[in-house]
């Protein structure tokens, strides 16, 4: 006879095959939980029988595990956490879509097979020893204190739709330099503008 462990087990497997998707591992209003792209589901397990009870509670990231999230299948707590430094430290002076609209162009990217596939790896890419990002290349990124308009904005950009119309790129053009600038008119597609920023692909 199987134990209640092995049971619960057994049972795990034919959810998973039922629901056809990967599960993430969820800490929820309720309690931990399994969470899908479609539904996040809450579980109780009472003598022999696994049962899943779909919950309404909003999902909120554990450290170390993934958080289905709109625009990106998964995304951890540090991942999380390096996109809103990003932002804080590229565009802490701009409203709240400006900001957002940053860290719609990290997610692009990580989207994009042109780019690394993660927050973190498109955030510290470089070339030839430069990082891409300036906030990256003086220090900037590592002394800001991230704002919670900026953590809503980085909120609003993962589970809302892209205001760039699918830009990679974004260059303040008050304060590049003129070189840069002629490279970003001259070899990208001009997007949006929005506060200080311009936005290609």
């Amino acid at each position: 006879m199987y134990d209640r462990g092995a049971k619960m087990i057994a049972a795990l497997s034919v959810i998973i095959l039922l629901i056809g998707s990967p599960l993430f591992v969820v800490q929820t209003g309720g309690g931990t939980g399994y969470h899908t792209k479609e539904k996040e589901f809450a579980y109780t397990y009472e003598e022999s029988v696994f049962c899943l009870q779909e919950t309404t509670s909003e999902p909120r990231i554990i450290e170390g595990k993934q958080l289905v999230k709109k625009r990106l299948a998964g995304i951890t707590a540090s991942d999380y956490e390096i996109l809103c430094r990003i932002v804080q430290a590229e565009a802490g002076g701009e409203d709240l879509l400006g900001q957002q609209m940053v860290a719609d162009v990290i997610i692009n990217r990580v989207n994009s097979p042109k780019f690394p596939n993660s927050v973190e790896a498109v955030v510290f890419q470089g070339s030839e020893g430069k990082a891409q990002f300036s906030p990256i290349r003086d220090g900037r990124y590592y002394t800001v204190t991230v704002s919670e308009q900026t953590r809503k904005a980085v909120d609003n950009a993962l589970e809302g739709e892209d205001n760039t119309n699918g830009a990679l790129y974004f260059v303040n053009a008050s304060k590049a330099d003129p070189s840069n600038l002629t490279w970003f008119e001259n070899c990208l597609s001009f997007r949006v503008e929005h506060g200080g920023h311009r936005f290609y692909k």
